[in-house]
């Protein structure tokens, strides 16, 4: 087992550069095969806007999703309609105290 560890580090300190023939026929191969190669990609679409947004959002379907429910936290955001406090009465046991965090614009514009 010494003699080819021997062998094999003689070998390996002995570099042996490739002949210039060699090289020439290796690149004049590869040049006829990557003449084979050449081949004209078709142009591929890039998506929207729109469909990039969907796409963040998982689809068309998550992105509608979070949009009525965007809508729907707006209205009830401004209108504050009497029956969700209604319904907020009947689930707490005492009654809900409602904060206007919103003020009117006469109450922004009053001096005082």
């Amino acid at each position: 087992m010494d003699d080819l560890d021997d062998l094999l580090t003689g070998a390996k300190a002995v570099s042996m550069p490739p002949s210039d023939a060699l090289l020439a026929r290796v690149l004049a191969d590869a040049a006829q095969v990557q003449a084979g190669f050449v081949t004209v990609r078709p142009a591929v679409a890039r998506a929207g806007w729109f469909a990039q947004l969907a796409g963040v959002f998982g689809g068309i379907g998550s992105l509608a999703g979070v949009a009525t429910a965007a809508v729907v936290g707006l209205f009830f955001g401004f209108v504050q309609p009497d029956g969700i406090g209604a319904v907020a009465d009947m689930w707490a046991e005492a009654a809900v105290v409602q904060v206007d965090l919103m003020p009117q614009l006469d109450v922004l514009l009053a001096e005082e």
